[in-house]
């Protein structure tokens, strides 16, 4: 063999193993976490925190009778209609063209509240569904069902299974989020308000279209007081997320009533701040 021949070869075994080792690194590389998920559905979880907390001073307000009147209860604007229909049991908010709330928050549009009966009495539940509804130009879709599985009248708590079906939330530059989510919440009274423990899973869609797993792997606490001085994130808990091949997990803190939170992802950590 000609000394060109035996370099040709020795060039072809190399050639080989460059490729070689360079789809080996690929297959055994970790996946780039993605962070823009964790973004993308804390935004539409805060949406569906402010609805139940009207919901919430809906119900204590209206004393499900049939009227129709200005609630003052919760971060409502002073235009907000509230309409009784208690032969159908159904209840309408509607923020009509658009309305700025106490918080700061311009809202537009309806949601209704179909209801089967006291939401206090084990089994009742309520379905929210939404006409036209936005949250600072985030428009909301889909169906929200809340059912009283337990009521426990010593420590003053009730737990509600709740669930969103096909839900969807259009952002202002025109791209969607879907979620789709089967959580158990853990209602406090206190003194001071309410108090939420929340676990349970979501699944959807991101804003480019692909798909995403949410578990709640330490429970979420969301207060009263919280939501009603504007912040919509929960105050300590933690969330894993699967996206695009990747695990990361979303930190809400250690108690603290603040917009905070904490990205940990296979190679480093990220601090966010959710508007």
């Amino acid at each position: 063999m000609n000394h060109f021949t035996k370099f040709h070869s020795l060039l072809f075994l190399a050639l080989v193993g460059l490729i070689g080792f360079s789809c080996n690194s690929e297959d055994d590389a970790p996946a780039v976490a993605d962070t823009s998920i964790v973004v993308e559905v804390s935004q539409v979880n805060q949406k569906f925190e402010d609805l139940d907390n009207l919901t919430l001073a809906v119900l204590e307000s209206t004393g499900l009778g049939a009227r129709k009147s200005n609630t003052a209860a919760g971060d409502f604007c002073a235009s907000t209609e509230v309409t009784t229909n208690s032969e159908q049991k159904l209840i309408t908010v509607d923020f009509g063209a658009g309305c700025e709330s106490p918080n700061g928050v311009t809202r537009k549009g309806k949601f209704t509240i179909a209801y089967s009966g006291n939401l206090l009495v084990p089994g009742a539940n309520i379905v929210t569904t939404f006409d036209g509804y936005e949250v600072n130009g985030y428009k909301i879709e889909g169906t929200r069902t809340i059912t009283n599985t337990k009521l426990d009248i010593f420590t003053s708590t009730i737990t509600l299974a709740v669930k969103i079906e096909n839900g969807k939330v259009t952002f202002p530059d025109g791209k969607f989020v879907t979620i789709n989510t089967d959580e158990i919440r853990e209602i406090t009274l206190g003194s001071a308000g309410y108090e939420a423990k929340l676990t349970g899973t979501a699944n959807g869609k991101s804003l480019e279209g692909n798909d995403y797993t949410a578990t709640v792997t330490e429970s979420l606490i969301i207060s009263q007081s919280c939501l009603e001085s504007g912040i919509y994130s929960p105050s300590s808990g933690q969330i894993q997320f699967t996206y695009k091949g990747a695990s990361m997990t979303l930190d809400y803190g250690s108690g603290e009533c603040d917009k905070a939170g904490t990205i940990t992802y296979p190679g480093g950590t990220k601090d966010i701040t959710f508007d």
